[in-house]
């Protein structure tokens, strides 16, 4: 039998563990009570784009999704899961339509959905075509070309388009060695995970206490995003872009042997599609979209020491795509020389374009397709 703390006598050590954790425990209770009765706490709009899981593509754009880039853009996304304006899936009589794959410089980061390449090139293009024009911007930030080859497989071709148009990125795509669904990426509630990280306890743990307490919501969900990625010069960095660039600046070392081999994947997917499209009965055109590295100058000489600068060729890895796919029988636009030649800031400190950037890429493009 427990015998009464007597006046003057200390607790048990057991009440100095106890107490401070059941107090704790109950004020949390009592949090939760109260914003549940008084304030609950919806499942925010995502920084970034609003993701799904999918089994061909390991993630996806969520149809109905909203999320938000820098300065509060909307990144809402349709009912086809495309950050684009509503369209059928059926083709509507008397439409070209240009099915549009790419990671997120295609599906417009950090710009205004109507100032992304591929709307603004839709434009350019319906005002000097009799017929209308139609751009389906099926871009998704994070794709990779093997997202690209699955995704014209299992959705791209419902769309019946009249052209494929890829948005290749050579700092991102070039040189990838993503072979297998198994390797990508998944989403958890509307972010890109690992595969591992997705099927861990800490995030089951989350996923649990987040759709089951209005605490947990207000603890974890971090809604629009605040940064600003605008320059006022071009030789403005942060320290994360240039970490980021630093890791890409191999892309554009001289060709050899090795680089040969590491864009074979990339080059393989590619022209996946275009097996895909030639079944079809329709062209498939790549767009080579310039890296930073290539065009800035500043840029080069913060990142790459004087003594090693006679290792890189920035025509690289261009000259070799463009090499590449025209023994694959695959045309290729190479926006580089353009944007060597524009003396604007087009970039801005998240790798992404401008919205004068979109617009250069969108007249490019154009004019190449006019070709």
């Amino acid at each position: 039998m427990t015998t009464p703390t007597q006046p003057g006598q200390k607790p048990p050590k057991a009440f100095y563990i106890f107490a401070p954790v059941i107090s704790i425990l109950v004020t949390l209770l009592l949090i939760e009570l109260f914003l549940a009765l008084f304030h609950p706490i919806p499942f925010s709009i995502e920084r970034n784009m609003y993701f799904e899981p999918d089994p061909y593509t390991g993630f996806r754009l969520k149809p109905g999704g909203l999320g938000y880039f820098q300065h509060n853009i909307p990144a809402q996304v349709n009912e086809n899961g495309h950050r684009d304006d509503p369209a059928t899936i059926a083709k509507p009589e008397g439409v070209y339509r240009i099915l549009l794959l790419g990671d997120s410089f295609t599906v417009g980061a950090n710009v205004r959905q109507e100032e992304a390449y591929g709307q603004v090139l839709e434009k350019l293009l319906n005002e000097e075509s009799i017929q209308p024009v139609e751009v389906i911007n099926a871009g998704v930030g994070g794709w990779e070309p093997l997202q690209y080859a699955q995704y014209y497989e299992h959705y791209g071709r419902a769309f019946h388009p009249d052209l494929v148009l890829i948005g290749f990125f050579v700092g991102n795509d070039a040189f990838n060695q993503l072979t297998a669904v198994e390797q990508l990426p998944t989403a958890v509630m509307g972010r890109r995970v690992s595969p591992g990280a997705a099927g861990s306890f800490r995030t089951a743990l989350l996923v649990f206490l987040t759709e089951h307490s209005n605490l947990a919501r207000m603890l974890v969900q971090k809604g629009p995003v605040q940064n600003d990625f605008t320059r006022t010069n071009c030789d403005q960095f942060t320290d994360e872009y240039l970490a980021v660039q630093r890791d890409r600046m191999p892309t554009h070392l001289k060709r050899s042997a090795e680089r040969e081999a590491l864009v074979a994947n990339s080059v393989a997917q590619i022209k996946r599609i275009a097996d895909m499209t030639a079944e079809d009965g329709i062209p498939v055109v790549v767009a080579l979209l310039p890296d930073e590295n290539q065009i800035n100058p500043a840029l080069q000489s913060l990142l790459i020491p004087a003594d090693e600068l006679a290792d890189y060729d920035f025509g690289m890895p261009q000259s070799m795509l463009v090499e590449k796919f025209s023994e694959a029988s695959i045309p290729t636009i190479d926006l580089l020389p353009a944007f060597l030649a524009d003396p604007r800031c087009l970039y801005m400190n998240d790798t992404h374009w401008t919205p004068e950037g979109h617009r250069l890429a969108a007249e490019v493009i154009q004019a190449g397709l006019d070709r």
